[in-house]
């Protein structure tokens, strides 16, 4: 997978203080830094005690020895890839990637030579093959590994296996084994390793530990002061170019958490809180915490069961078929709008660049479509990851403690776009959650293998996922379920059929017999013809016939055009 380039990639290391730094110079000590050399898109982000326990657990499970044994800054680079594939980045140099097997379901340590060099010097007693001394410097000179050039090696490596390859006692290369070392053991031919990177001419000495958060916050002072800045600069001018009512979009992750720091320093401002039915635990009490130590004025827009309800009419939502965000999160604003903002507002969102490809191509101030009465700008939008946490570790604010507890991106716990990795982290967290979903997805047909492989999370597989299915010798369930359309009510069918000219159709059928009373059809109105009757949609006599409300329903723009057609 080509990695994309999403801004520009400003990560600098200090050597003198030993940390990492957004800029060209550190503040602490003044002196110039390096650039590091990592994969695009770079939203690097620290590593918390759990993730740096994972490492060495991967390490360990590997090589027989902890990667990271004293207290030192360690960043993560989430690299685009098949699921959770983490660069690992100490003392300035990436020491190798975490990265998650989606055929054995665990987390593996790649290393890089810096990370080899480490664990080597620690003792590692698995995962190495020894060649003579004289093969090294053909591997050097950029063969692989053949087995007349090995001298010894772990006798337990599987086929496929991270390994280090060493010579005279130093580590020369990195890689992968072609088959086991059981069957090392009963040959003298073939290509052992397939070598990834090999060693130059570098000094492998680690610099001292002991650096921790004050000391990245030192080195990192002007360039946090700066951002905060010019973000300030953006809110106000926004806020006076716009004569609208403020609002901050909260969903109690950091990059909102962010935003709503900033933006309440310029002005106290409402914050949403948009409760899907489907979030963590943790984050409806983190959400309550922050409101109460802030004195918010919290707005909750409430979705209730709706995802359960949806589950049953749409059939699982994928990251192909995003149903559930217009029925639980889109739907519930759009009552709240209706209700309380009529002409809309200035919704500050913590949309960043580097998050996706469409993010990166977003303005700073947009609409959606599917709200199209409010206003979307966003302060942090050039902003990374470790931006934002090195802002919170500044403002002294409580951070969502799931983020300490191996997620990286706090959503609802049901995501489609959540890594098969994080659909893992969340078993453990909440396993009896998990065992509704599981009920749920098995219930739509879904078989133990494609929801124990993450397949479930498209409704139409990508080449990649339909590669894997086949590999593992997963067969593959019906995606073109249906829900079941119950006897609709004439009266209701007529009635929406008005926005149409009175016609009768199937999607107006669907629609009038599916209604969930979700709500995104009120932000498409500006006629107040909407109401409810019995959770469903009902048009009044201010209907001009449009048909905005429903070419946006939910119901006809996936139910409909995507299944049904």
């Amino acid at each position: 997978m080509k990695a994309p380039y999403l801004g520009r990639i400003d990560l600098y290391w200090c050597q003198s203080c030993n940390v990492p730094v957004l800029a060209k110079r550190c503040s602490a000590c003044e002196k110039a830094t390096e650039k590091i050399s990592i994969t695009p898109p770079g939203d690097v982000r620290p590593a918390f005690a759990w993730d740096i326990e994972v490492i060495n657990q991967a390490a360990e499970e590997g090589f027989g020895v902890p990667l990271i044994t004293d207290e030192r800054i360690v960043l993560l680079n989430s690299v685009p890839g098949f699921d959770r594939f983490d660069e690992i980045i100490i003392d300035g140099a990436v020491a190798g990637a975490l990265r998650f097997d989606v055929e054995k379901l665990h987390l593996e340590f790649m290393p890089r030579l810096e990370g080899a060099a480490r664990i080597w010097a620690a003792g590692a007693s698995k995962g190495f093959v020894e060649v003579a001394r004289d093969a090294a410097k053909y591997i050097l000179d950029g063969k692989s590994v053949l087995m007349p050039g090995v001298v010894d090696f772990d006798r337990s490596l599987q086929a496929g296996q991270e390994v280090i390859v060493t010579a005279g006692g130093r580590v020369i290369a990195v890689g992968k084994t072609r088959f086991s070392g059981e069957q090392a053991a009963s040959t003298d031919k073939g290509m052992f390793v397939k070598v990834r990177k090999r060693a130059g001419t570098g000094d492998n000495r680690i610099p001292a530990g002991g650096q921790g958060r004050e000391a990245l916050l030192a080195a990192n002072k002007g360039v946090i002061q700066s951002f905060e800045s010019e973000a300030h600069a953006f809110i106000k001018k926004t806020i006076d170019t716009h004569d609208l009512p403020v609002v901050v979009s909260f969903s109690g992750g950091k990059d909102s958490l962010a935003t709503l720091l900033l933006v309440r320093k310029i002005i106290e401002p409402k914050v949403l809180f948009i409760d899907t039915g489907i979030e963590f635990p943790e984050t409806l009490e983190y959400v309550e915490k922050i409101a109460r130590e802030f004195d918010l004025d919290l707005i909750t827009a409430e979705a209730g069961d709706r995802f359960w309800k949806g589950l049953e009419v749409f059939g699982m939502s994928g990251r192909d078929y995003r149903w559930c965000c217009k029925v639980s999160k889109l739907g519930p604003v759009a009552k709240i709008m209706a209700e309380s903002y009529p002409e809309g507002f200035l919704n500050f969102i913590g949309q960043r660049r580097y998050e996706s490809e469409i993010r990166a191509k977003s303005g700073r101030i947009w609409r959606n479509s599917w709200l199209p009465r409010q206003l979307c700008a966003s302060p942090i939008q050039n902003w990374t990851a470790l931006h934002i946490w090195l802002y919170i570790f500044r403002e002294g604010a409580d951070s969502n403690p799931l983020y300490e507890q191996g997620l990286e991106r706090i959503g609802c716990w049901v995501c489609p776009a959540s890594s098969l990795a994080e659909t893992y982290s969340f078993r453990e967290l909440h396993p009896e959650m998990w065992q509704r979903f599981e009920k749920a997805l098995l219930s739509q047909g879904f078989s133990a293998d494609e929801v124990r492989f993450g397949f479930w999370r498209w409704r139409s597989l990508p080449k990649g996922q339909k590669n894997l299915m086949e590999d593992l010798g997963v067969e593959p369930c019906d995606r073109r379920r249906r829900a079941g359309l119950a006897e609709s009510d004439v009266t209701r069918v007529e009635n929406l059929a008005s926005v149409l000219g009175g016609e009768v159709t199937d999607d107006i059928s669907l629609r009038a017999g599916l209604c969930l009373g979700c709500g995104v059809c009120l932000a498409h109105c500006g006629h107040g013809a909407i109401e409810f009757r019995g959770g469903k949609v009902w048009v009044g006599e201010g209907c001009l016939g449009c048909g905005k409300c429903h070419v946006r329903c939910p119901i006809v723009k996936y139910l409909y055009d995507v299944v049904y057609n």
